[in-house]
């Protein structure tokens, strides 16, 4: 990864790491032109729905090329802005994505009370198999960022992926390393409240929209009232997560997700890029330390980038001055393409 090699200087003009965050959002929604997927409605054992965004290199489905599997965050979908850029510059560099869009997300219709949490791997776990089936020939890459990292990691460390070995290489970006202190650190600063309460509404809305379901699910052990006057993601991880899922605490919950104390369990390559300013993830919570002596996982850690940023240079809107995007790019290919590693692990 030659970008590894050289100096991240982050914007210039944008000191502070949530407005770096922002203003991510905001850049990347204007220059990211539109993706054409082709969707997927995944029907799953349990009556559940989720859908898969394909995006094929040179528009060739046939082709066997190295397939990537892209987890997005809480309030994210296939459309969301860096969702399309990292989609668009994996396409141009060979490889077949796939937008995993969670139960309930990106106009994907709740057939069960059930959502997602960082936490449970068995609707990745369908996924996975479903594209095995279909592609059982490709080298399958994990790419998790924020939430969807949660997921990865935990998918990587259970016997699903000991047994098979489906993924051969990941990628984590944005990773709340410690889910218990991450959660807590978002609802103290002003700029971190304003954050929680979007994504508090976006996840509040989808209950909104499937209240009949919610209230008419039979042996629910929530309240829905609850659950829509939730002001914080604690909150709602208590009034609703906990109990679809079967954790006691909140706390037990986020302890169980966290990866912070577990990637000495990864058994295949996983490089996570993370910010020291990100105030999704404290930076005494990235286990530095133990990555030295893991052989399988990689910590690449910028002084700045703030959460699913990583943007560079004076001027900003251009895909070299983008550092996540270089990242993604460059490890995939060096990974995934490199024959020698590809028969290794295959």
């Amino acid at each position: 990864m030659p970008i590894i090699n050289e100096k991240y200087w982050p914007l210039m003009w944008c000191f502070e790491s949530r407005f770096h965050s922002i203003l991510a959002v905001i850049i990347r929604s204007v220059v990211v032109p539109s993706v054409k997927y082709k969707r997927e409605i995944l029907n799953l054992k349990d009556g559940g729905q989720v859908a898969l965004d394909w995006l094929d290199a040179n528009d060739n489905s046939n082709s066997e090329c190295a397939t990537i599997l892209f987890l997005p965050g809480v309030a994210n979908d296939s459309h969301s802005e860096y969702v399309r850029a990292v989609s668009l510059a994996l396409k141009k560099a060979g490889f077949r994505i796939i937008v995993f869009n969670y139960r309930g997300v990106g106009g994907v219709e709740l057939k069960t009370p059930r959502g997602y949490c960082g936490n449970n791997t068995e609707d990745l776990t369908e996924v996975i198999n479903h594209v095995k089936q279909k592609y059982p020939k490709t080298i399958l890459g994990g790419l998790g960022v924020s939430l969807g990292g949660l997921i990865l990691g935990n998918y990587l460390h259970s016997n699903e992926q000991l047994t098979h070995k489906h993924f051969s290489a990941a990628m984590i970006v944005s990773l709340p390393w410690n889910f218990n202190s991450a959660m807590s650190n978002i609802e103290k600063p002003i700029m971190n409240r304003i954050i929680c309460a979007y994504l508090i509404n976006y996840i509040s809305t989808i209950a909104k929209k499937n209240r009949k379901l919610l209230l008419n699910s039979h042996n629910h052990k929530w309240n829905y009232n609850e659950i829509i006057k939730s002001k914080t993601m604690r909150e709602f991880d208590r009034n609703y997560t906990i109990h679809m899922f079967g954790y006691n605490t909140v706390d037990e919950y986020y302890d169980s997700a966290s990866l912070h104390d577990k990637i000495d369990r990864f058994h295949i390559p996983c490089l996570c890029l993370s910010a020291a300013d990100d105030s999704f993830s404290l930076e005494q919570d990235i286990p530095l330390e133990q990555a030295t002596t893991t052989d399988n996982v990689a910590i690449l850690l910028t002084a700045r980038g703030g959460h699913i940023g990583f943007l560079g240079g004076l001027w900003p809107f251009s895909e070299k001055n983008d550092f996540m995007l270089q990242a993604i790019v460059q490890y995939f290919s060096g990974i995934l393409k490199n024959d020698n590693y590809t028969q290794f692990y295959s």
